[in-house]
């Protein structure tokens, strides 16, 4: 009986090695791994570089076309009043002859003092003109030092290909100008503003450089891109509202003989806002231009070279 037990237990235990042998085997599923090949893509579609509709994408603007006219209305009164407040405290100061009267240093931090309360208020004024509808949307006045080369908005990243962009606009334009005869237009030009206050002295130059590299680029910015811009595209497609506050923005500074390139060099700055939603980008390369120019500038006078007569010649 044992033995005849133990036979069926050996027979079961053989068949169940058999039907085990017999079933297929199933394989483990397969492990996804990320080809190298895809990355390239990956990178290409989340910069959009070339990605023209990307350009085209409205901003989430709450006010108004009353708000819109009013705060820019205000704005310039704004501006002109704080220059116009300046007179006789300059005659104060200066005497009969006025700004012309003033040493290059003291010119220097006359400019960065108007330019400290310009600033101050301009900003202020077109805060205060939205400010019923704050909550704001993040992307509005938007000034974020965070993520500076995540895609598709890193700030910094569309900051540097302006910086690297910049010269060829500018110098595109100015040809242009120049074949259509539109270079020949008089007046002062926006270097003629600081030719006269270079001279070899160190304050002078940190005075200009917080003045036009950093002051100049956060009121122009903050109005022209970050309330004008995004204002005019509730109404237009955003290129033209690219193209209108450029416009602006070269006429605002009332120097003919550099509209072109500074109009062209608003279309820059405002087609990289459009992409990075963050006016720190617009800034830099605004700053980058203005302290680019100012250095040059100073490296030539350091060279004996009269700036006023270079400028007079070209």
């Amino acid at each position: 009986m044992e033995r005849f037990q133990g036979n069926n237990s050996g027979r079961a235990a053989r068949a169940e090695q058999t039907d085990t042998e017999r079933k297929p085997s199933v394989p483990p599923p397969p492990v996804e791994v990320a080809s190298s090949k895809d990355e390239p893509e990956e990178l290409e579609t989340a910069f959009r570089l070339f990605d023209w509709s990307a350009y085209n994408e409205r901003f989430n603007v709450p006010w108004g076309a009353k708000e819109t006219v009013v705060g820019m209305v205000a704005w310039s009164a704004a501006f002109a009043g704080v220059g116009l407040a300046f007179i006789p405290v300059l005659a104060a100061i200066a005497g009969p002859k006025g700004f012309s009267g003033l040493s290059a240093a003291d010119k220097s931090l006359f400019a960065l003092v108007n330019q400290v309360i310009e600033t101050a208020v301009s900003i202020a004024i077109i805060r205060l003109g939205v400010a019923k509808f704050e909550p704001l949307p993040d992307e509005l006045f938007k000034y974020d030092l965070r993520e500076p080369f995540k895609k598709p908005r890193g700030w910094l990243m569309w900051g540097l290909l302006g910086i690297a962009l910049s010269p060829l606009v500018v110098y595109c334009s100015a040809l242009l100008s120049e074949t259509v005869g539109a270079s020949d237009a008089g007046g002062r030009g926006t270097v003629d503003a600081v030719s006269s206050i270079i001279t070899m002295d160190f304050s002078t130059y940190a005075s200009l450089m917080a003045t036009t590299a950093l002051l100049a680029p956060l009121l122009e910015e903050t109005v022209f891109r970050g309330f004008l811009l995004t204002s005019l595209t509730k109404w237009m497609p955003v290129p033209a509202a690219v193209a209108l506050s450029s416009l602006a923005f070269g006429m605002v500074h009332l120097t003919p003989r550099d509209f072109p390139q500074l109009t062209a060099l608003g279309f820059l700055l405002g087609f990289v806002y459009v992409r990075s939603r963050n006016l720190l980008t617009p800034m830099l390369i605004h700053g980058a231009w203005n302290g680019s120019v100012l250095t040059i500038l100073f490296l030539l006078a350091s060279q004996g070279i009269d700036i006023q007569e270079l400028i007079h010649a070209n």
